[in-house]
């Protein structure tokens, strides 16, 4: 949050000084340096070798033009028929293309999950579909070793999460973030900017993990949740108010959190579950 001008869609490699959630991605910097934006042969690097879709094809980012093959197909379609993710030169496509290298095998099940429920129900969103979208675009995972501070997530309890909890913040509980349209927003974060949590609950010695490896011990227990058809809807996750977290807004007196415009009160019952990982 260091000021810096933020112009929509102009390349800026020093992005990821304009918040701390960026600091998540240090072990992905495939930019450092550049005056343009990364080309999808720079962004394939960053993939696991073995990555691949559902029907078994190698996953790859293709520029989306007129090059682009199979026109006809969905975009989700043409990722799990072909294993080609069509990217565009644009911090949207950009942080997808980090997100395919930080959660690969969840962004895998996600593409399968849709392909899934193109082929039985068509083209129309079902419920699911709009879970789906909502967790790759807006999602984040928020991990604790203690329960309370979960139950405190799904009650809404923001004070007691952000202020009174606010020592844990990084020891035992903490924000990951996997939505690529939310990573973009966070470019020029502005006070109501929400995610979509799932609820994860972690031993506490995943807080001593190198960040890679907490990326990858995730990366499997949401794919897992994922396959077992936990996201039936977006019913499922708990909106969450990112800018409460400690140190991701000028947000150190209480008063900051009994904004009710944005930190707002449960007002309706959800089937959000805590996951146990």
């Amino acid at each position: 949050m260091n000021g810096l001008a933020m112009t929509s869609d102009i390349w800026n490699a020093d992005f990821d000084t304009l918040h701390p959630c960026f600091q998540q991605l240090r072990n992905r910097c495939c930019w450092a340096g550049l005056t343009d934006w990364p080309a999808c042969e720079c962004l394939n690097q960053l993939l696991p070798a073995a990555l691949c879709a559902q029907s078994g094809l190698p996953v790859r980012f293709f520029p989306q033009d007129n090059t682009l093959p199979f026109p006809e197909l969905y975009y989700e379609e043409r990722i799990f028929q072909h294993g080609m993710v069509a990217t565009r030169a644009n911090w949207h496509d950009f942080f997808n293309a980090l997100m395919w290298s930080v959660f690969p095998q969840t962004k895998v099940m996600i593409n399968a999950l849709h392909a899934a429920d193109i082929q039985q129900y068509g083209k129309p969103r079902t419920p699911q579909r709009d879970a789906l979208t909502v967790l790759d675009e807006s999602g984040v995972i928020i991990v604790a070793s203690r329960r309370e501070c979960l139950q405190y997530v799904m009650d809404f309890a923001w004070e007691t999460l952000f202020w009174q909890e606010r020592a844990a913040w990084g020891q035992e509980i903490a924000c990951f973030m996997i939505g690529h349209a939310t990573l973009e927003k966070m470019l020029t974060p502005y006070v109501g900017v929400t995610a979509h949590a799932l609820l994860v609950e972690v031993t506490p010695a995943f807080f001593h993990m190198p960040l890679a490896q907490q990326h990858a011990y995730l990366d499997q227990v949401v794919s897992g949740q994922l396959q077992q058809g936990s996201l039936a809807s977006t019913a499922c996750m708990n909106p969450f108010p990112l800018l409460g977290v400690p140190g991701w807004w000028d947000n150190t007196t209480p008063d900051f959190y009994r904004n009710t415009g944005y930190f707002r009160g449960k007002n309706r019952e959800r089937v959000v579950q805590i996951i146990a990982a």
